[in-house]
């Protein structure tokens, strides 16, 4: 039943890993920009409906899930996740793709059923 994640979530300078599914969260916290050492984010079934734009500073992420929240759009930002190979946003409102996820290079599995 965890609604939110405080700010204080950017200080975990050594996180590496981030699952927070399978609750009521809304919104992620512009500090979850701060987390360079994250390589895996997990927020599915959530009822998120933004991402914020700092979520483009996590360089190191490979995999990330937002199944079943209530996004609308991904960010721009999305397409300097250089080192992203899982994208899965499945079960969301997305109605168009950012033009900057052709550089996602890396990528080898995008998820995008169900919006």
């Amino acid at each position: 039943n965890l609604q939110s994640l405080p700010e204080s979530i950017g200080n975990l300078s050594n996180l590496t890993s981030l699952d927070v599914g399978n609750n009521d969260i809304t919104e992620l916290p512009e500090s979850i920009g701060n987390l360079s050492n994250l390589t895996s984010l997990d927020v599915d079934n959530n009822a998120i409906t933004e991402l914020p734009e700092s979520i483009g500073n996590l360089s190191n992420l490979t995999s990330i899930s937002f199944r079943n929240n209530n996004l609308k759009a991904l960010p721009e930002s999305i397409g300097n996740l250089s080192n992203l190979t899982h994208l899965t946003v499945f079960g969301n409102d997305i109605t168009k793709l950012p033009d900057s996820i052709e550089r996602l290079t890396k990528l080898r599995y995008l998820g995008i059923i169900y919006n």
